[in-house]
C-alpha cells in the first residue's frame, strides 16, 4: 500500500518570500493624502463660518433699516414728521459700543445715513467687514421706503 505524504515540498533557500502588507512608503503617502484632504476641510469649514458672520451682519443691517422706518412712523404718528428728528437716536441707538457687548451693531457703521426726498427715504449702512475681497472692504445695504407724508392723527 503506497503512503501519501501530507507535507509540502520545501523552497529552495534562494527563493525569495513574497511580503505582504503595506511598505512604510505607502503609509507615508497615505498619510500625506488624508493630511491634505483634511487642510481643505478645514479651509471649508473656515470660509463657512466666515460666510455665516457676514449673513449675521446683513441681517443686523437689515434690522437696522427696518428700525430706522419704524422710527419715521413713530414720529409721523406723533407729529412730528421728518427724518432729521430721527436720525440723531437712530445711530446713538445703533452705534457699535465696544464698553457695551450685549448691545447689536455693526463695526464702524458710523458712515450710515437716513436721507428723505420727495419719492420717499432711503436707509444707507455701511460696516466694516475685510473677511472677504471686496473692492474696499465696506458692504452697503441700502433700503427704500415710503413713510407717510403727512402726521397721522
Amino acid at each position: 500500500m503506497p503512503t501519501h505524504s501530507t507535507t509540502r515540498p520545501l523552497r529552495p533557500p534562494s527563493a525569495p518570500r513574497r511580503h505582504r502588507g503595506f511598505t512604510l512608503i505607502e503609509a507615508l503617502v497615505a498619510l500625506l493624502v488624508l493630511s491634505i484632504g483634511l487642510l481643505g476641510l478645514a479651509a471649508l469649514q473656515l470660509f463657512s463660518l466666515q460666510s455665516a458672520h457676514s449673513a449675521y451682519q446683513r441681517t443686523v443691517a437689515s434690522i437696522m433699516a427696518m428700525d430706522a422706518g419704524e422710527r419715521l412712523w413713530l414720529a409721523a404718528a406723533s407729529g412730528n414728521p421728518g427724518p432729521a428728528s430721527v436720525q440723531g437716536a437712530w445711530r446713538v441707538h445703533w452705534q457699535h459700543d465696544p464698553d457695551a457687548p450685549q448691545r447689536v451693531g455693526l463695526p464702524e457703521a458710523g458712515d450710515s445715513a437716513l436721507d428723505c426726498g420727495a419719492s420717499g427715504c432711503t436707509v444707507r449702512i455701511q460696516w466694516v467687514d475685510g473677511r472677504f475681497d471686496d473692492e474696499d472692504g465696506r458692504p452697503v445695504f441700502e433700503y427704500a421706503l415710503q413713510p407717510p407724508a403727512v402726521s397721522l392723527p
